[in-house]
């Protein structure tokens, strides 16, 4: 059994989970984004991993809302879908995470209300 650790007595313990360190996914972006990304560039490949958690920084000056969502690549269809999505109403250091199980993935920023945002967001494989 791959990826299993034993206890002293033979018994599965439990899957090993691998993380990969820490990745720039979209840095300086401060606007919303007015349509899906054409393609897959860019993205993320979580292929072999089962999460996705994405570290994102948020600044910004009258700072009301921000809204992100997670996009699923379907390679068949060529287009993206929509997954999970969050708001946030604060500024300062988030992390969402979304169960990717292989795909390929991207953080879409949806909606802002305010006067101005920078979003920075970094992506760890687990």
């Amino acid at each position: 059994m791959a990826n299993v650790r034993i206890d002293q007595n033979g018994i599965p313990k439990g899957p090993v989970y691998e993380t990969l360190p820490p990745a720039a996914h979209r840095t300086n972006v401060t606007a919303v984004d007015s349509s899906d990304p054409a393609g897959t560039t860019g993205a993320i490949d979580a292929a072999g991993f089962q999460d996705c958690r994405f570290d994102i920084i948020i600044t910004g000056t009258g700072f009301t809302s921000l809204e992100v969502a997670v996009l699923f690549w379907n390679s068949r269809q060529s287009k993206w879908f929509t997954g999970a999505s969050r708001l946030f109403t604060t500024t300062g250091q988030h992390a969402l995470s979304a169960e990717a199980r292989g795909a390929i993935v991207y953080l879409k920023v949806v909606a802002f209300s305010g006067t101005s945002f920078t979003l920075n967001a970094d992506y760890v494989l687990s």
